[in-house]
């Protein structure tokens, strides 16, 4: 299952320009903080959901810059920035409703599912393939319902083969925004290739009898045609997944297996407990978990065996409870499996739109290209047009639907202001056959 390598939106911070004569004072300065502990303090001239434009002054040097939102810690504005600007950065705000409704009617019911005291355990699934039956938008609609709710712990039921990174990429981002809103669990029954990307951003990790977990390697739609370029590109990967999994407690040199052949993971025994390294140790006692020559799958008997993951003797929600501690809990699924099924349906009827409209483009393009005949060569521009001005439509209506990044998984997107230039440069060429054959 292919998935592509990097979504469009990798870049921490990129410094778009000077800005003259745009300032605000400290009282009343917006403030952003980064996840690596930077903040930048100015005045907000855009706020997109995958981006956030400030004007704000570096060393004494006025700048616009424009950030990611993904780095993005926490945002405030006003006043209150200068309130809070030597206080603890604040959490992260949950992100609004979006306008497709069926999370905002679950709303309006009000339905109270946590008891005082209790915790409330609400269930997300993740079934099928990232990208084309798994979309962030279901992820997104399904923890803010949650959070509503009074949720205290998320469980994501993964039963996948993987698919496309941009998909994972952007849940495990949506994950992130609920920082400190939620405990997150992975409970697996198959978790395999861009799959690891949100159950290694879990809490724990749970996984029922006969699971696997892992076998992601990555390579691209169309690939870099160098093999040393694509194994750097997946090692940064590997590098940024493996910190991520490393802060929930995980080990980084599992990501490193499950992603690239080379890598190795050794269990060392030391008392009572299994200890995993990267590099096969010279004495005591080891197992060897996978070595240079594959890339690493785990089975449910592995990670139990070596303390990688609790495992369970059942799939069922109290089976999953009692192994990792709960006490006394509530439990729901009813409501968000809705969810998914609604907005992933939602998502895969744009897919196929757009899929579709790239098609009807391209060969559009190739019988206007052949200039076969001045009627059809004239129809093919016209029907380009067309075509091109409906997939802009269809991708902006992608990224409200957060699924914008989805251009990465395809092997022929539309660029679009190439296109739009060429469509011009045809159409004032046509004109000019049709003046010198005499005709209007």
């Amino acid at each position: 299952m292919h998935f592509g390598i990097f979504s469009r939106a990798t870049a921490a911070v990129l410094i778009a320009g000077i800005s003259i004569g745009i300032g605000a004072s400290q009282a009343s300065a917006d403030q952003i903080v980064m996840r690596d502990g930077t903040v930048y303090e100015g005045t907000i001239v855009s706020n997109t959901r995958r981006e956030i434009i400030i004007d704000t002054e570096i060393n004494g040097i006025r700048t616009r810059l424009t950030l990611d939102r993904r780095q993005i810690q926490s945002i405030t504005e006003g006043e209150v920035a200068a309130e809070t600007a030597a206080e603890e950065p604040p959490a992260v705000r949950p992100p609004a409703l979006t306008p497709n409704q069926p999370v905002a009617k679950a709303a309006e019911k009000k339905t109270q599912l946590k008891r005082d005291g209790v915790d409330l355990i609400v269930e997300i699934p993740m079934s099928g393939t990232f990208g084309q039956d798994i979309y962030p938008l279901s992820i997104a609609n399904g923890l803010q319902w949650a959070y509503e709710q009074g949720a205290t712990d998320i469980v994501f039921r993964m039963n996948s083969p993987g698919g496309e990174v941009w998909a994972a990429e952007e849940i495990v981002e949506i994950m992130a925004e609920y920082s400190g809103r939620f405990r997150y669990h992975a409970l697996i029954e198959h978790a395999i290739s861009a799959t690891i990307w949100p159950a290694f951003n879990c809490d724990t990790i749970t996984m029922a009898p006969g699971a696997t977990f892992g076998g992601a390697v990555v390579f691209r739609m169309t690939g870099t045609g160098t093999t040393e370029v694509d194994l750097k590109m997946t090692s940064i990967m590997a590098a940024k997944l493996g910190a991520s999994a490393e802060a929930k407690g995980h080990s980084p040199y599992l990501v490193n297996a499950m992603m690239m052949s080379e890598s190795e993971v050794y269990a060392v025994k030391r008392g009572d407990e299994w200890v995993l390294v990267g590099t096969k140790p010279e004495s005591g006692e080891y197992e060897v978990i996978v070595d240079s020559k594959g890339v690493l799958t785990l089975t449910s008997e592995q990670a139990g065996k070596f303390g990688i993951a609790t495992v369970v003797r059942n799939r069922d929600i109290d089976t999953f409870a009692a192994a990792q501690g709960f006490g006394e809990f509530d439990h729901h699924s009813e409501t968000t499996y809705e969810i998914a099924k609604r907005h992933n349906d939602q998502c895969k009827r744009l897919r196929g739109q757009i899929i579709g409209t790239i098609m009807s483009f391209y060969r559009e393009a190739d019988i206007s290209g052949g200039r076969s005949t001045t009627a059809g060569y004239a129809s093919s521009i016209q029907n380009m047009r067309r075509q091109l001005g409906q997939y802009k439509v269809l991708m902006n209506r992608a990224e409200s639907l957060r699924m914008g990044a989805i251009t990465d998984a395809l092997e022929r997107a539309i660029d679009v202001p190439f296109w739009e230039r060429e469509i011009e440069t045809r159409m004032a060429e046509m004109q000019r056959q049709r003046r010198l054959r005499g005709r209007p």
